[in-house]
């Protein structure tokens, strides 16, 4: 009686677990999933009841940790957390979009990136202590999800991999409009509960990101860019100092050159972010929303102008959209500028220099404390010079912020 009890149950899992991805796959949606090891069941899952082909584009398991640096462009701080796991899902979207040959459905946000990052059971190696969690994140065209699962209960490594599955699986036709039971709900324990967090742009905004990197990297074109009015009022659209940096987060030393700028010049700063690097994913719709909101903090400072967001992330892309104008960086980032080294040839430092006179485009560059500044002759028309005596560097940077408050 007790077997015949147990099989029922696993059978009704089984069946609403096969419910759920018929559901996937009777919706439009085109996906590519990258899981870093645990959670990987979800992949046979899509593919085991036939149809995956009309949803999963690609599906990939960076199970090691230079597998998944090349995937998100960088050596992460953790490997296994919630901004990884974004990073992971954009690189997913981006990829999905190359695959994807139809532009309808593009438009209607038809495409997907799916990705988990787990920290399961290590079985007879465990260290004490050490904390059992599971990360997955849905990019999509203006959306960024992602969800987190703390396990507080004793399980086995077979059972904490099955509930990874679900919770990738449950978290696709969520996405999809399915009101049903979520298979999770049979699962975890009563102290255990999913959080969620999300974010959301503009059309305008999110159509950036459409673009193939054949066409975003070419630095003979004028980039995309939106403007963003923090102040809810009218400020100049001709900006003439610009300051250019992640802002992840804005901090002290930020706002002190952005003051001691607008004090020298006697104009407004705006402030650009580039959503797009040269050698990582896009910055997902959660992190830009956090850079946003530690800008918003000085909504009210006299200095502050527009927020730009580009494609740009080059100076020689900025240049296009910005010219007559003067820049702000920091000393680290001048000796980056104009040194060939950063260069595939002097040629290319060459034309970008004479790109930046042609356009009248200036730097005002801020001393960085143990930061030794080198500007060669040649280029001492372009810059200015502030120095440590009228810009105090306390040697704060986003990094050691983030760092702190235990985030990448």
């Amino acid at each position: 009686m007790e077997k015949r009890e147990e099989h029922s149950s696993v059978q009704a899992k089984e069946d609403l677990l096969h419910k759920m991805v018929m559901h996937i796959h009777e919706q439009p949606y085109r996906i590519v999933l990258a899981i870093t090891g645990g959670g990987a069941g979800a992949i046979e899952q899509l593919l085991k009841y036939g149809g995956g082909s009309a949803t999963v584009l690609e599906a990939t398991v960076p199970y090691s940790s230079k597998a998944l640096d090349d995937l998100i462009g960088r050596k992460p701080e953790k490997y296994a957390s919630p901004i990884t796991v974004r990073s992971m899902a954009m690189a997913a979207y981006r990829r999905a979009l190359s695959l994807t040959e139809d532009d309808d459905l593009v438009r209607n946000k038809d495409v997907m990136g799916v990705a988990a990052s787990c920290k399961l059971s290590a079985g007879s190696d465990e260290r004490e202590g050490r904390e059992h969690e599971i990360y997955v994140a849905i990019q999509s065209f203006d959306k960024t999800l992602v969800r987190t699962l703390r396990l507080g209960e004793a399980r086995t490594r077979q059972e904490e991999e099955h509930i990874a599955t679900c919770m990738i699986i449950d978290s696709i036709p969520k996405e999809c409009g399915w009101d049903g039971e979520m298979h999770l709900d049979r699962l975890l324990g009563k102290d255990e509960c999913i959080e969620e967090r999300k974010a959301t742009v503009s059309k305008e905004i999110a159509q950036m990101l459409v673009r193939p990197d054949s066409i975003m990297k070419r630095t003979d074109l004028r980039p995309d860019v939106v403007r963003l009015n923090l102040k809810g009022k009218g400020v100049d659209d001709k900006p003439e100092i610009i300051f250019s940096g992640s802002f992840n987060p804005c901090h002290r030393n930020h706002i002190v050159m952005a003051e001691q700028a607008f004090q020298k010049l006697g104009k407004k700063v705006h402030f650009e972010i580039s959503i797009t690097n040269v050698d990582k994913p896009p910055i997902d719709f959660i992190s830009l929303q956090e850079r946003l909101d530690s800008l918003k903090e000085y909504r009210d400072r006299d200095f502050l102008g527009n927020i730009y967001l580009t494609v740009a992330p080059l100076f020689i892309q900025k240049a296009k959209l910005f010219e007559n104008v003067t820049f702000i960086i920091g000393a680290d980032t001048a000796n980056r500028l104009f040194k060939t080294r950063y260069y595939r040839n002097e040629d290319d430092m060459r034309n970008m220099l004479a790109e930046f006179r042609e356009k009248n485009i200036h730097f005002l560059v801020f001393r960085r404390k143990d930061v030794e500044l080198n500007i060669e002759p040649e280029i001492c028309d372009l810059c200015e010079i502030v120095s440590m005596e009228d810009y105090e560097d306390n040697g704060i940077s986003s990094s050691a912020i983030r760092k702190e408050m235990d985030i990448e």
